[in-house]
């Protein structure tokens, strides 16, 4: 459950700066993580007739990905860790909802979604639930949030979590199909899971 600080996305980055944090302690560090193919993230709503669903083709995320960020003492703040998701990525199932989601996202005049990492606060003692705190950009409109994600650490880092947004909260309005009949609901549901590997 996301909490709003005035929040997608996934989100996405927690997984990928955890592998980071888990092995160095200097304050200023870098390392590069690769998203494994095994990952997934996926959009689900409803409308007053359905369900749908909408997941992102992660082959784009395969070009390591760059992490630059400063420990502190109570968390680790983060430069330079941003994620685009290009929207046209996404693949609800068929051209014709494919259409209409685009539409949705402003594909347009803002092809890409967002995702900026602000930090991430060190889990509890036998707790594998972290806290993060971020900025997510959505047809031109950023929205700050912080949310709990769950992470297990073996050889890689697995993070997980369903993220609640609401598309008002971009100033999106979902097109309406069959007369205005179908409509989309506010609220939608992004489920993550992110394997993760340090490079």
């Amino acid at each position: 459950m996301i909490t709003s600080i005035p929040q997608i996305t996934k989100t996405l980055f927690i997984g990928l700066v955890l592998v980071s944090w888990f092995s160095f302690s200097d304050p200023e560090r870098e390392t590069k993580v690769r998203v494994e193919p095994q990952s997934e993230v996926v959009i689900a709503g409803t409308t007053n007739v359905n369900n749908f669903t909408c997941k992102y083709n992660l082959q784009e995320l395969e070009v390591p990905i760059r992490l630059i960020y400063d420990e502190k003492s109570e968390h680790i703040l983060f430069r330079n860790a941003e994620l685009k998701l290009v929207n046209d990525c996404f693949d609800c199932g068929g051209k014709a909802i494919n259409r209409d989601f685009q539409e949705l996202l402003k594909t347009e005049k803002h092809p890409q979604v967002g995702l900026r990492l602000l930090y991430v606060e060190p889990p509890s003692v036998n707790q594998n639930m972290v806290r993060v705190g971020l900025e997510i950009k959505i047809a031109g409109v950023t929205r700050e949030y912080q949310t709990l994600l769950q992470c297990e650490q073996a050889k890689d880092i697995c993070v997980k979590g369903t993220l609640d947004l609401k598309l008002s909260d971009f100033e999106l309005k979902a097109p309406k199909k069959m007369l205005g009949m179908i409509k989309v609901d506010d609220e939608i549901k992004v489920h993550v899971t992110l394997q993760m590997s340090e490079i």
